[in-house]
């Protein structure tokens, strides 16, 4: 008998439970309104309707959390997005991996930027997920590695480790912010083995005063999400910021030169300016701020 699949997730603060390609459970969002949402899913007003309608959409399209699962994307969805900025710096062979979570699959290692983009676009914050055998195997056979194939665990410090231990030289690795302490954890490793890391911090709606000290001490992009902390903290130790909505701030010249080279594949015209950051637009904010 086939095992059943079983995906927990986070959307607008609240949680997702995914069951076979079912979503079997929502609780009522904490983010009323957010204004990435609006633009994708026309969404002003954040409720549990929504939400399960907006993840029933992507399980049916692109087949998210199903063995369906559409790994291979092209197209940018979201300006500075981390899949978009990562796919991006790939392309520049500013890195040769990427340290990324799938649903279905856990921790990976990803060396082809349409598979970054594949993974990463439309995908929100996966706190547990369970492993899907097809899309294993669809993963494995673009030479992606899957660090935990039997139990799909997600565990980015070692995805790193990993990483390193194949002998990739310039890796960048996704955290949610929440799993903060363990962004230490890569750092330890990146210098013993002597290579270069690059840290994105996602999802950091919700996360401590502690927590986005420690993005603010080592990260080298952090997204602001619905985060009043990261605005705070992080915010005024930012050498460039991306957006106004929901901003993302830059911390390092490793940082710089990753974001920079995702506006080498933007065709819009951009203007680029000094300014004291953070500059935030109160009225373009997700609400509430947590």
């Amino acid at each position: 008998m086939k095992k059943k699949s079983k995906h927990l997730i986070e959307v607008c603060k609240t949680k997702v439970i995914i069951s076979d390609g079912k979503v079997v459970h929502v609780d009522e969002p904490k983010i009323k309104f957010c204004p990435m949402r609006v633009t994708f899913y026309g969404e002003e007003e954040e409720n549990r309707t929504r939400i399960k309608e907006s993840i029933e959409s992507r399980i049916e399209k692109y087949g998210y959390f199903t063995e369906h699962r559409q790994i291979h994307y092209h197209d940018a969805n979201i300006l500075f997005g981390a899949s978009e900025i990562l796919s991006s710096a790939m392309k520049y062979q500013v890195i040769d991996a990427v340290v990324c979570v799938c649903d279905g699959a856990g921790t990976v290692i990803v060396t082809k930027p349409e598979i970054v983009q594949g993974i990463g676009a439309r995908l929100t914050g996966i706190l547990k997920t369970t492993p899907i055998p097809e899309t294993i195997r669809a993963l494995e056979k673009e030479k992606t590695i899957v660090v935990f194939p039997e139990t799909a665990k997600l565990d980015q410090a070692e995805g790193v480790k990993k990483a390193f231990e194949l002998d990739f030289e310039k890796v960048a690795v996704t955290f949610a912010g929440e799993d903060a302490a363990n962004i230490i954890k890569a750092r330890r490793y990146e210098k013993s083995y002597e290579k270069e890391l690059s840290v994105l911090a996602v999802h950091t709606t919700g996360i401590t005063e502690k927590q986005a000290t420690i993005l603010a001490e080592q990260c080298d992009i952090v997204y602001s999400c619905a985060s009043k902390f990261v605005r705070s903290i992080v915010g005024p130790k930012a050498k460039l910021q991306l957006g106004t909505a929901i901003p993302v701030f830059v911390l390092t010249k490793l940082g710089k030169k990753i974001a920079l080279n995702r506006i080498l594949e933007i065709d819009s015209p951009f203007l680029i300016g000094r300014s004291k950051l953070p500059k935030i637009i109160e009225e373009e904010q997700p609400f509430p701020l947590l």
